[in-house]
């Protein structure tokens, strides 16, 4: 592990990885603490700037799961040594969401595990016809 953050209120941890032997694939696990009483996902948004200055946008979801804390785990495409990084949330899913096409489908692609793509399942219930269509695209 590289570094280890909380979210102002304690409730989320975000937990950046750097997987030994692997030089270039950095990863970032958001894990919740204790139980949360949503009936929505939460979703927290990730911005990180390459040191050449392109940023990168991930919304990442959390649901509770049957075992353990709620969490998430993505791969930070692009991310390494000079990269800065900012997370938001998490916060329930608005059902007005608005996010744009390429940026879910960088999220939903990033997904390092079932748990993930699981929890962008039960966003998918939660927004408009529109989000939801770009959302099973990308899960394919």
């Amino acid at each position: 592990m590289v570094l280890e953050a909380a979210s102002p209120d304690g409730r989320a941890a975000f937990l950046l990885r750097h997987p030994a032997g692997n030089a270039s694939e950095y990863s970032l696990e958001l894990m919740m603490r204790g139980a949360y009483d949503e009936d929505r996902p939460l979703l927290a948004t990730v911005t990180y700037a390459r040191p050449d200055g392109h940023k990168r946008v991930l919304l990442v979801p959390v649901v509770s799961g049957r075992f353990g804390p709620a969490a998430s785990y993505v791969r930070l495409r692009g991310f390494g040594p000079g990269a800065t990084w900012a997370a938001t949330g998490p916060s329930p899913v608005p059902a007005d969401a608005d996010w744009a096409p390429a940026t879910v489908v960088d999220s939903v692609g990033a997904a390092l595990n079932e748990t993930t793509r699981d929890a962008w399942r039960r966003v998918r219930e939660f927004v408009s016809d529109g989000v939801r269509d770009v959302i099973d695209g990308a899960l394919r």
